[in-house]
């Protein structure tokens, strides 16, 4: 079953990735059309609608050379020739870092990751630059490990939603720190312009922590922690990132102490203590069912073959169609929608089992750290889709990775029957993540890249004169697995007041055909808001 589904993907993906490439290549043209013009932030606006299309629906690129030019120039006819806070100290290792992100919540992986950095690394000040955070709370938690360490925070979008301003914001503010790390989204278009002069910026390490996408940031970065090898890789062979500019900094992670022991954290989430608990955790994207096969039908077999085993599922809420299969397992799964607290369930389950179609690295790597066997499926036979899989330092060989649902179903009855086999697992879990996701052993791989970015050249952006898709493994799989869909219009409406009028009634005429006039949603508009100005919106 699973090389007929691959061979229907390559099929699908392939005529994807052309009909993509071409929708890009129409972006990137009236990118390049409002930069002739001279109309500067409809360009930046339209650079950030087409590099969010290239994350959204891939087109056989990870990297585009020839949006990032673009970005550049219009830099250089924007921001390069303004005033410029020069303040470059020198130094042998940096003592103050900005991080620069797009936003930040209480619930994800990047963000915690983020915080915990800074704690970690605590000999240095941190700060943090938001380009788009408002009017979205700061996490209480960031907010404190920031002010531990004397740092500060700024927030980009608060005052102006203009590109260009927050660009030059954003150069001034880098101009007094030691080193820049970017923890941004795959389009963010604001780094790429405020640092495009590679003489006004201190050393630039990028945190490649979607490596399965496509992303912005290659011309700029002076070094790309990968963190895994699998995104070094593509990152070298797909984005031209060179091998000295490559190096690895995997997720960290703070040692777990139990404060429940299972069967009282059983109880808490109401489940039987005599219940084995299979336990996963992601958000609703990584859920995603496969040729009609939900991620809950895929666990009905098990259920009932095991009565005493129950799936909880934390994430996905309501976001899928799930009722059959609880149904057929007499309600044992149960789904429940994103919270802080995962703690609670990790301290519950008794084996781990990974999202699907698309794994968590991070939710892995943390049930790991709580001595839980993990399971995984991996569809692919080419390494070439290790990518797509799920790995990490400290996960290879010690976590179960399977290929077949028949081989998933079999691994997860051995460990539902054998409590021993659970327990030594667990242990050689936890043994194999710390050694590389937990203070020294991080600390130390975190130096090697800040001594990397500062002792090597600037980058120079590259020399390819224009792009080149490829039509292939893993190209074919990507929009299949991690594909968002793309709203042109609703892309643009972000920046609404930088396009013309004309423009967005054409992209308006176009939409509504295609939607056959539904306006619906979006509190009734549907695309009409792109038309409209918003203070009519806001006073209906």
């Amino acid at each position: 079953m699973a090389s007929d589904i691959l061979s229907l993907w390559r099929e699908e993906g392939a005529q994807r990735i052309q009909k993509n490439y071409e929708e890009f290549r129409d972006l990137l043209a009236q990118t390049n059309l409002y930069l002739q013009r001279g109309e500067y932030e409809t360009a930046a606006a339209f650079a950030e609608v087409a590099a969010l299309h290239a994350v959204r629906k891939h087109n056989g690129l990870f990297a585009s050379f020839e949006l990032e030019q673009i970005l550049f120039a219009i830099a250089e006819k924007t921001i390069y020739h303004t005033p410029y806070p020069k303040h470059f100290p020198s130094f042998e290792t940096p003592q103050s870092i900005l991080h620069i992100s797009t936003s930040v919540g209480s619930i994800g992986g990047h963000s915690r990751n983020l915080w915990r950095w800074i704690r970690q690394d605590e000999s240095r000040s941190h700060s943090v630059a938001l380009t788009q955070q408002a009017p979205i709370p700061i996490p209480e938690l960031l907010q404190n490990e920031v002010a531990k360490s004397c740092g500060s925070i700024f927030v980009l979008n608060e005052t102006t939603n203009s590109p260009i301003q927050r660009a030059q914001q954003l150069r001034d503010i880098a101009s007094a720190f030691d080193l820049v790390v970017l923890h941004v989204h795959n389009d963010d278009v604001i780094p790429m312009l405020a640092f495009a002069n590679k003489e006004q910026t201190p050393p630039i390490v990028l945190l490649d922590h979607a490596d399965h996408l496509f992303w912005l940031g290659a011309g700029v970065s002076d070094v790309v922690a990968g963190m895994r090898e699998a995104g070094i890789r593509l990152a070298q062979e797909r984005r031209g990132i060179a091998p000295e500019r490559s190096a690895l900094l995997p997720i960290i992670l703070e040692p777990k102490q139990r404060v429940l022991s299972r069967a009282e954290a059983k109880q808490q989430i109401g489940i039987p203590e005599d219940r084995i608990l299979l336990l996963s955790i992601a958000r609703a994207i990584k859920y995603k069912a496969l040729d009609g096969v939900t991620f809950a039908d895929a666990h009905v077999s098990l259920l009932k073959q095991h009565p005493q085993a129950t799936l909880v599922i934390v994430g996905p809420g309501d976001s899928e169609d799930w009722s059959a299969a609880i149904s057929q397992t007499k309600g044992r799964i149960k789904v429940i929608g994103e919270t802080e607290n995962t703690a609670l369930f990790y301290q519950a389950a008794d084996i781990y089992v990974d999202s699907f179609p698309f794994p968590s690295n991070t939710s892995l790597l943390e049930a790991g750290c709580y001595g839980l066997p993990l399971v995984s499926r991996y569809l692919y036979s080419s390494e070439v889709c290790d990518i797509f899989g799920a790995g990490a330092p400290g996960l290879t060989g010690s976590m179960i990775q399977v290929r077949t649902l028949e081989e998933y179903i079999a691994a997860l009855s051995r460990l539902i029957e054998d409590e021993e086999l659970r327990l030594t697992l667990g242990e050689a879990t936890i043994r194999s993540i710390t050694e590389k996701h937990l203070k020294d052993d991080w600390q130390s791989l975190l130096e090697n890249v800040y001594a990397a970015a500062i002792n090597l050249p600037r980058v120079s952006p590259s020399s390819e004169p224009v792009d080149k898709i490829f039509i292939g493994e893993p190209d074919v799989y990507v929009e299949r697995i991690d594909g968002w869909g793309f709203d042109l219009a609703a892309a643009i409406k972000k920046y609404k007041q930088y396009v013309p009028f004309n423009h967005r009634l054409r992209i308006w005429f176009q939409q509504s055909q295609k939607n056959k006039w539904q306006v619906k949603k979006n509190n009734g508009w549907g695309h009409i808001s792109l038309l409209l100005p918003d203070f009519f919106l806001h006073s209906y």
